[in-house]
């Protein structure tokens, strides 16, 4: 599995899981990436611009998938994520990964940059600067 963001940016994630939310005041979807922490520091430059993360390719063998939007990092953080099960043997295994949360925009949100855009460039239209 590969995830390229808008910028080029490209990552080997060890997971990536769609989920649901709850950021800036409403339920949201969202894409959990999780990677080896030895990477924080780089996924957190890659996620850190919104602009970077409105478009994200996820390929694996089945294809690529574009996801739109995901502009919200409603979590970054270094988790214990559990890799191998506890048995009646066995205590689990877990493992520390960098892991960010990607929230995607609503309808809402989108429409109104899009307005906003609009106005911005009829306003520098009438005061002759584009």
């Amino acid at each position: 599995m590969q995830i390229k963001f808008k910028d080029g940016t490209v990552f080997t994630p060890l997971t990536a899981n769609e989920k649901s939310v709850y950021a800036q005041g409403t339920q949201r979807k969202a894409i959990e990436i999780q990677v080896d922490k030895a990477q924080f520091d780089v996924l957190n430059a890659a996620t850190s611009d919104s602009s970077k993360t409105a478009e994200i390719t996820i390929s694996d063998e089945s294809g690529s998938y574009v996801h739109n939007n995901y502009c919200i990092r409603a979590e970054m953080a270094l988790k214990p994520v559990m890799v191998t099960p506890s048995t009646d043997t066995a205590a689990e295994a877990d493992e520390e990964r960098a892991c960010v949360t990607l929230a995607q925009l609503t309808y809402l949100e989108v429409q109104q940059a899009a307005q906003q855009a609009q106005i911005d460039a009829m306003t520098l239209s009438t005061l002759g600067v584009a």
